[in-house]
């Protein structure tokens, strides 16, 4: 029996998972559906810790939970919500992003169920499961030829298995994401349904 007038549905996994595509083919197909990307919670690269030669972008603490929280309680209690994305590319600025409050909101992040009061909100929690070795060749193939592999391999995997790989402990499905994209959002469509 559907009471739920939102429908929050977190979606976790290392990059190169798929989360970003299977929620804009989900928004898509699934019409009354709001997509709410962590990315855009970053704080100031500047405040990142530094890695060797690299600022570290993999750490919960580079992000703000409070804020994305506050949003949450905002589309939660049917209030749109005012913001703007968070420019990852050099050169880039953000844009105003308005995100409404639709009967499913899509929330999908590397870190996302590292905070609780966050990970609490949530009606249900998806991890999109990878080897490391497929997420070093997706990074390559979506960051192209100015992809410094020196940064996965030294700071994105390792952190990712110490900070990431323990999210799939909070999750209430573990979907593997090797699998073809017609058959994981037929299977992420299927869980929503049940709400």
């Amino acid at each position: 029996m559907k009471t739920n007038k939102h429908i929050f549905v977190g979606i976790v996994g290392p990059s190169g998972s798929g989360k970003t595509t299977l929620c804009k083919k989900l928004k898509y197909l699934l019409k009354d559906c709001e997509h709410i990307r962590l990315d855009n919670y970053f704080k100031s690269p500047k405040t990142f810790p530094k890695k060797g030669n690299f600022r570290n972008w993999e750490l919960p603490s580079n992000l703000k939970f409070n804020v994305l929280l506050r949003h949450l309680i905002l589309l939660k209690s049917s209030k749109s919500v005012h913001t703007k994305t968070f420019p990852k590319k050099a050169g880039a600025k953000s844009e105003p992003l308005i995100l409404k409050p639709k009967r499913i909101i899509l929330v999908e992040g590397f870190m996302l169920f590292k905070d609780k009061k966050v990970r609490d909100i949530l009606d249900v929690k998806i991890y999109l499961d990878i080897h490391p070795k497929l997420m070093l060749k997706r990074r390559a193939i979506r960051f192209g030829s100015a992809h410094i592999n020196e940064y996965d391999t030294r700071i994105a995997i390792p952190e990712f298995l110490k900070h990431g790989v323990t999210q799939k402990n909070y999750a209430d499905y573990v979907i593997n994401a090797t699998k073809p994209q017609s058959q994981i959002i037929k299977e992420v469509r299927k869980i929503i349904s049940s709400f």
